[in-house]
Formats: structure tokens, C-alpha cells, sequence
């Protein structure tokens, strides 16, 4: 019985080291003169620029679910505005320009500000008639 284990030990140890093998002679092939290069890593953003423009927007969220649309819309100027210098500043990578200057186009289009009605109309006064008055 203890004979048949190790049997069974140095077959898999066996059957395991071909197996490293041929992985690893696989992973070598190809390797020639057809090789095609990876495909180049995606643009990137600097770590700082994108943690300023994603706090912005979250300003934009945050401004939008108070309900005050009229902090959201300028909020978004000034994010378009930061979006544009930072890509004529080139720090964002030229795949990226136009998708993120688009997005936050859009975002800045979409808000929209509508101010509060005034407070002072409409409270019973009307134009020549005035209440209290006395008809003296």
C-alpha cells in the first residue's frame, strides 16, 4: 500500500513538472520574428487631475440632489473650464481629450438654472389697489 503511494506522489510530482514544462515552452513560442507587440496600454490621467475632476463632479451631484441647480450649473462651468485648461495644458492624454471636454460639455448643457420665483409678487397686491387703506 505504501509502495503505491508514492507511486501515485511521483507520478503527479511527474505529471506536474511536464506540465511546467510544456507551459512554459508555450509561453516562449511566438516569440519570433511575427511576433505582434501588445496592444499599447489605454491613456491615462495623472492621479492628482483625476481625483480634482472627479471631486468636482461629485460637487455637481452633490448641488444637484440639494436641489439647487443653479450651484450645479456653475459648479459645471468651472469644471469645463478646468477640463479645457488641463487638455491645453496637455496633461490629459490625446485619447482622452475629446471623450472627457464631450462629457463634461454635455453635463454643463444638460443643467439647467431657473431662479426661484420672487418672493415679493403675488401676496395679495395688485397694481392701484392697496389693502389697510383707508378712504380718507
Amino acid at each position: 500500500m505504501i509502495v503505491l503511494r508514492r507511486r501515485k506522489i511521483q507520478t503527479r510530482f511527474r505529471e506536474l513538472g511536464v506540465a511546467l514544462v510544456a507551459a512554459l515552452y508555450l509561453a516562449g513560442c511566438g516569440s519570433g520574428a511575427d511576433h505582434h507587440p501588445a496592444a499599447p496600454p489605454p491613456p491615462r490621467l495623472p492621479r492628482a487631475l483625476a481625483a480634482a475632476l472627479a471631486a468636482q463632479s461629485d460637487a455637481i451631484a452633490q448641488a444637484l440632489v440639494a436641489g439647487d441647480p443653479c450651484r450645479a450649473s456653475s459648479l459645471a462651468r468651472i469644471l469645463q473650464a478646468h477640463t479645457i485648461a488641463a487638455i491645453n495644458a496637455r496633461r490629459i492624454a490625446a485619447g482622452l481629450q475629446e471623450p472627457l471636454a464631450g462629457a463634461v460639455t454635455d453635463l454643463a448643457t444638460r443643467i439647467h438654472c431657473t431662479p426661484p420665483p420672487d418672493q415679493e409678487r403675488g401676496h395679495g397686491k395688485k397694481k392701484g389697489k392697496h389693502k389697510h387703506e383707508g378712504n380718507d
